[in-house]
């Protein structure tokens, strides 16, 4: 999402909710003079700023890896790949079985087969 995105989807959601600027500042703890100029076609919010705006409009920001909701893209951009990351292979990993530590795997003596003796 690119930041005229963001902005462009704050704007909707204020819209929609029907929240006035003087509301928002209110509820952001920021100024009506902030609101309108992160809210605007220049608009570039401190990080702050913009928590504070996306609370305001009952909203919360996420970050994911980039390619995360890569289905959505791909039905929009047919040449569209995700990047593998390093978050994305750690994040496949987790969804393995972890190991069993040394102490608990499977040896012959464990499977009943014979020991040597010394």
């Amino acid at each position: 999402m690119t930041k005229q995105e963001l902005i462009a989807a704050l704007i909707a959601r204020r819209e929609a909710s029907g929240l006035s600027g003087a509301e928002i500042a209110q509820r952001s703890g920021l100024t009506e003079r902030s609101v309108r100029n992160a809210l605007g076609p220049q608009g570039n919010p401190q990080m702050s700023s913009l928590l504070a705006l996306v609370d305001a409009l009952g909203l919360e920001l996420q970050l994911v890896p980039k390619g995360f909701g890569a289905s959505a893209a791909l039905d929009t951009d047919a040449g569209y790949r995700p990047v593998p990351t390093r978050v994305g292979t750690a994040v496949a990993a987790l969804a393995l079985p972890p190991e069993p530590p040394p102490y608990l795997r499977e040896t012959p003596a464990r499977r009943g087969g014979r020991r040597r003796s010394p």
